[in-house]
């Protein structure tokens, strides 16, 4: 133990470092036990959550995720609110710096949990959930230029879709781009375009505006969808890059469900979910 004392521990820089990294504004004020066993736990759920959205197939394990993240979110917080009272409680008394309260102790903690955090934010957009901004009006009106949306990604190769549900994927014929589409014909659906109409199990889904004759659609001959794949189109119909011109819609394409939309770029009486 060193014998170099000091009257200061700063209660905001203790706060920020337990804000930072759980525990270690605790090891700041010389509250080692306190500091570690938050530590501890922070890798506890850490990890757990990690491991829920990795392996989450059903509403419940994606609750249980939830529940995880919240408890690292209080976790820190109360962390933060810990480090700061106990620096105030210290407030005039001299303090003996302790072996751990060194500048490589306060770098290596934090580097122990930043990959974690790191890899955590990726897997949550790998696997649950993502955000995109729209980029064109080729899902107008549902969706327009500069909305944002969220994606659920939970499940997504295993599940079953419906007909109208809003998906994103990824472009068929450029892999590196993503498009949003809504999904109208089902593996097994007979799909049919002509220069006026949708037509699904024979069975008219839309008539194309008036404005369409100047520059009609692509045109689809009559065909089933097949086994796993999809018919998408865009609900602007006449402006959409979509399986007309890409053809069916492979279910391994598909990389997530569009549920809210978070930001609308317009009026905010669309905010909401996305149907």
């Amino acid at each position: 133990m060193s014998n170099e004392t000091s009257n200061v521990r700063i209660p905001w820089l203790a706060s920020s470092l337990s804000m930072f990294c759980p525990g270690l504004g605790q090891l700041y004020c010389g509250r080692a036990g306190r500091g570690l066993i938050i530590f501890c736990l922070m890798m506890l759920f850490g990890p757990l959550a990690v491991g829920l959205s990795l392996l989450a197939t059903s509403t419940a394990c994606l609750i249980l995720f939830a529940v995880c993240l919240l408890v690292l979110l209080i976790l820190s917080v109360w962390s933060a609110a810990d480090a700061k009272r106990i620096a105030l409680s210290l407030s005039g008394q001299n303090y003996t710096l302790q072996d751990y309260n060194r500048l490589a102790v306060y770098i290596l903690l934090p580097m122990t949990s930043v990959p974690f955090a790191v890899g955590l934010a990726m897997l949550i957009k790998a696997n649950l959930v993502e955000a995109f901004v729209i980029p064109t009006s080729s899902m107008s009106p549902t969706l327009i230029p500069g909305d944002r949306i969220l994606t659920n990604k939970l499940g997504v190769l295993t599940r079953t879709f419906a007909r109208g549900e809003v998906i994103v994927f990824r472009n068929p014929e450029n892999r590196r781009q993503t498009f949003v589409k809504r999904i109208v014909g089902l593996p097994g659906d007979t799909v049919e375009v002509t220069e006026r109409e949708l037509l699904i199990n024979g069975e008219v889904q839309h008539r194309y505006s008036e404005k369409a004759a100047t520059s009609p659609p692509p045109k689809v001959s009559k065909q089933t969808v097949p086994a796993s794949a999809y018919f998408v189109m865009g609900d602007n119909r006449e402006l959409s890059n979509d399986s007309r011109n890409f053809g069916f819609l492979s279910h391994g394409d598909i990389t997530g469900v569009v549920t809210y939309l978070y930001w609308p770029s317009q009026s905010w009486s669309r905010f909401g979910a996305v149907k």
